[in-house]
């Protein structure tokens, strides 16, 4: 399992949190170490952990971009990576699995890329209790899982601390 210096990682949330398109009223710093938090133990646990939804045959590995990423790379391209733990698919294209485990600028500038276009832009969260359910499962509902409850719970906490 790959690790980064948790100060490292810290430094990260400082230097790239100021970037994120955050709703009004919470710190963009203090969002991205509450992630990494919960993904990561902030920066302990980086990673790769294999999603064997997204490698052949699974369920997500039907789209052209994930089925170029496998052909390129094997089922490294079913991983997630990095402090934030993001899947291989979502970083920019170009980004290989190697940077992904040696360089966390890499991983802190894919993250903030797909966070604002993702999390803030095509899933529109507008407070951290979305953020979190947009980050663990994809959209945010009404009716969460119990795991999807827990980690929102997890990640307030993470935040406050932060």
């Amino acid at each position: 399992m790959n690790s980064f210096p948790k100060q490292e990682v810290l430094d990260c949330c400082a230097q790239y949190g100021a970037m994120l398109h955050i709703p009004a009223g919470l710190d963009g710093r203090k969002v991205m170490a509450a992630l990494a938090s919960n993904e990561s133990s902030t920066g302990a646990n980086c990673g790769p952990r294999h999603e064997p939804a997204y490698d052949k045959g699974g369920s997500l590995a039907t789209g052209a971009q994930q089925a170029a990423a496998l052909a390129a790379y094997g089922s490294d391209a079913a991983c997630s990576y990095g402090p934030w733990q993001m899947m291989f698919v979502n970083f920019p294209r170009g980004t290989t699995p190697d940077e992904l485990t040696s360089e966390i600028d890499v991983c802190a500038q894919g993250f903030v890329q797909f966070f604002n276009a993702y999390v803030m832009g095509a899933r529109k969260a507008e407070t951290l209790k979305d953020i979190g359910q947009i980050w663990n499962f994809g959209h945010k509902t009404d009716t969460p899982p119990v795991g999807v409850v827990r980690y929102c719970n997890d990640l307030q906490a993470a935040y406050d601390k932060a």
